[in-house]
């Protein structure tokens, strides 16, 4: 069976002009990861991304970190994010509804995401790139596709976004749509997510770790967006 580490990206630029970048604390997440992957001795045959900048950074810092590691990586936009502004705008219509202001608490906009997520799954939103069904689908034939791909390979890493982490959960745990959601919106940044898979299975064997954060002894390195 091959070995698959999926990773969620570093901190992104959240309110500001361009969300789709790390910042100084999300290349930080992501330099810390390589470090810590090096220091237990994990070697990557294959890398992919998304197609994603933040996804991209994140690999590019991953593997800088790591000396003996080759900083080669190959883009899939199987593994891309879903497209949660357009969700959020569909939703806001269908809702009746408004975006919280810049000044209201974090949580408000993630209660928002969550009631969006909910239900765009129950197909009530419009005029979306794709639905929740085709989001969980092209994750799933995004690792086939690499397996395939990338056959002679012990043990691949994949640079990507908690959506995309969170649907492959669900699909191999069966998980309802409501913890798949909730899932999601606790996916820390940096963190490693592992699988074992074949031709014909699929198991999860960690989730949402961040031993290398937590070694750090700074918890200000603990971030959700």
């Amino acid at each position: 069976m091959q070995k698959i580490t999926l990773v969620r990206h570093g901190q992104a630029s959240y309110g500001t002009d361009n969300y789709d970048q790390l910042s100084p604390l999300g290349h930080e997440q992501a330099q810390i990861l390589g470090r810590y992957f090096h220091q237990i001795g994990t070697q990557f045959d294959a890398v992919y991304t998304g197609n994603m900048v933040r996804h991209h950074e994140t690999a590019q810092q991953i593997l800088a970190n790591m000396p003996n590691q080759t900083k080669a990586f190959t883009q899939l936009a199987h593994f891309n994010e879903f497209d949660f502004e357009a969700v959020i705008t569909s939703y806001l219509s269908y809702a009746n509804t408004s975006m919280p202001s810049s000044s209201a608490p974090r949580a408000e906009f993630y209660r928002l995401l969550k009631n969006a997520m909910i239900a765009w799954s129950r197909e009530q939103l419009l005029g979306l790139p794709e639905t929740w069904q085709e989001f969980q689908q092209r994750v799933v034939d995004g690792m086939t596709h690499i397996t395939q791909q990338s056959s002679d390979a012990k043990h691949i890493l994949i640079a990507t976004s908690g959506g995309a982490i969170a649907m492959l959960k669900g699909y191999t745990l069966e998980l309802s749509v409501d913890k798949l959601i909730d899932t999601n919106l606790q996916i820390r940044n940096a963190s490693y997510h592992q699988y074992l898979v074949s031709s014909s299975q699929i198991f999860e064997t960690s989730f949402n770790q961040i031993p290398h954060l937590e070694l750090e002894g700074n918890t200000t390195l603990f971030t959700y967006s």
